[in-house]
């Protein structure tokens, strides 16, 4: 089989976009796994603008009544918002050079077919597929860290989305943490207390290991871990602390208050101006029970296929109708040139947005030093 041939019947049989379309695809390998996508799944949208209803605030308890009174009707107003949902635009183009252009033509000549459609596809998912979904991953940590996402690309193109932000919910460190004289335990239970004043039991802590040493390394911090014991030449029994304590340490005190483990998260993306974090390194993240799960639905389902759900999901991703496409849905196009250089062109694109439904189940301490 000759390499247009191959293409065209990638393109033609769903290869392409069996990958461009995989709903377990926005989640990562598992050696890089989007953290953001457990807490924003992807959503298909029917529409790229519409009111986002259920932006929830709080709930009201229920009234008593009469054996036979009728359900006592509550404004909808008084316990949900609402947001104008507009969605994004996200591309990317690849494209095979000469040279990697020749190797793909040796591998096709030498190898089975299956081999070469294997590579290309290994390629697209490299390249472009992820590519894209780290930008999702972006957006949705710029969503849930700043209540901000800035979209931006070429020619100067720039764009702001902002989101609702509860007062207090995003606030800096109180103190120094890497002094010993202060205690960041303060600062944690207050990001807990906030959320559960609020109605939400955290459920989720992520941060840096950078964060996370200099937990390990506050002189408060060990002293509730608890320090070593020895027995002094005079046969007396002394408590001596800890130079530094494990992860798995501080884990154990948040366990001790009913606190879920803090979750690391060292993930980078990059661009032309280096490598950057999806979360930074100066903040520790707070999530709490929404109640609210998502299926993750795949489109080629067997009618007997059961879904994944993610439990307890902050919003979503919304993915809507990408330009040119009749369904909502990522795409992803290839196509072989065979004019001077010969070369494989590749492009990725989708319209989306994270949506961010539950503003007050998050906490967000900033500024950690």
């Amino acid at each position: 089989m000759d390499l247009l041939t191959l293409i065209r019947t990638m393109q033609s049989d769903g290869s392409v976009q069996t990958l461009a379309r995989d709903p377990m695809a926005q989640f990562g390998p598992p050696a890089r796994q989007y953290m953001g996508a457990t807490l924003m799944p992807e959503r298909l949208v029917l529409l790229n603008a519409y009111r986002e209803q259920a932006i929830r605030y709080r709930t009201v308890i229920a009234n008593s009544g009469t054996r036979y009174s009728p359900a006592q009707i509550k404004d909808d107003n008084s316990i949900v918002g609402s947001m104008l949902v507009e969605l994004g635009n996200q591309d990317i183009g690849r494209q095979f050079t000469g040279e990697d252009y020749d190797a793909f033509l040796t591998l096709l000549s030498t190898r089975p077919t299956m081999d070469a459609v294997v590579s290309m596809i290994r390629w697209l998912d490299v390249t472009v597929l992820r590519a894209i979904l780290d930008l999702n991953e972006r957006m949705r940590w710029d969503c849930l860290i700043a209540a901000s996402v800035v979209m931006s690309g070429d020619n100067g193109y720039t764009e702001t989305v902002t989101y609702p932000n509860p007062s207090g919910h995003r606030f800096a460190a109180t103190s120094v943490w890497s002094t010993d004289a202060n205690d960041p335990y303060v600062d944690i239970i207050s990001a807990v207390q906030l959320l559960a004043d609020k109605g939400y039991t955290v459920n989720r802590i992520i941060g840096s290991r950078k964060v996370a040493t200099i937990l390990a390394r506050n002189a408060k911090m060990q002293a509730r871990v608890g320090g070593r014991i020895s027995v002094s030449t005079g046969g007396s029994i002394i408590s001596e602390p800890r130079p530094l304590v494990s992860l798995a340490d501080l884990n154990g005190v948040l366990n001790a208050d009913g606190l879920p483990p803090i979750e690391i998260n060292d993930q980078l993306y990059r661009d032309y101006a280096g490598s950057h974090r999806f979360i930074p390194d100066t903040c520790l993240f707070f999530a709490g029970t929404t109640g609210q799960d998502q299926a993750v639905i795949d489109l080629n389902f067997a009618q007997n296929d059961t879904f994944p759900v993610v439990e307890n999901v902050l919003g979503y991703y919304a993915v809507g109708r990408a330009v040119g496409q009749a369904t909502s849905g990522r795409v992803i196009r290839l196509e072989a040139k065979d004019d001077k250089p010969p070369r494989i062109n590749a492009e990725g694109w989708q319209t989306g947005l994270p949506v961010l439904l539950e503003p007050e189940s998050v906490a967000v301490i900033t500024t950690i030093s």
